[in-house]
């Protein structure tokens, strides 16, 4: 992304496993979104965008996730937040809804899941 660029719909992964960037940034440019990946342990800049859809490795992020999350929840554009995770991880999960995430994903499913999700956010937007 280019210094002054805005995208009206951002997909955001913050995560480093390549593995879920992959089928993430696929479901985000076959909707139309512009995406974007950041480090979790780095500082958090928000791309500009009127539309986010953050989404999270729940396993990877562990008690990180709460400040992120409440650092998104500030943002002034529609914001939604989804986290990947293995079905069978039932403490990654009960953090996520904790933490306050929108949606929770199995990682089996979310190719599919995100795409469906992103093509529905657009139409309501």
């Amino acid at each position: 992304m280019n210094e002054g660029t805005f995208d009206e719909k951002t997909v955001l992964y913050i995560g480093k496993d390549l593995f879920l960037s992959g089928p993430i940034r696929q479901a985000a440019q076959s909707e139309g979104w512009a995406f974007r990946q950041v480090d979790p342990e780095k500082p958090l800049l928000l791309p500009p965008s009127r539309d986010l859809v953050a989404v999270f490795d729940l396993s990877a992020l562990k008690e990180s996730l709460f400040p992120i999350v409440s650092e998104l929840r500030k943002r002034s554009g529609k914001t939604t937040l989804v986290g990947i995770s293995f079905h069978t991880d039932t403490e990654n999960i009960q953090r996520g809804q904790q933490a306050g995430i929108d949606k929770i994903v199995h990682r089996s499913r979310m190719g599919h899941e995100l795409k469906t999700l992103l093509h529905d956010y657009a139409h309501i937007s």
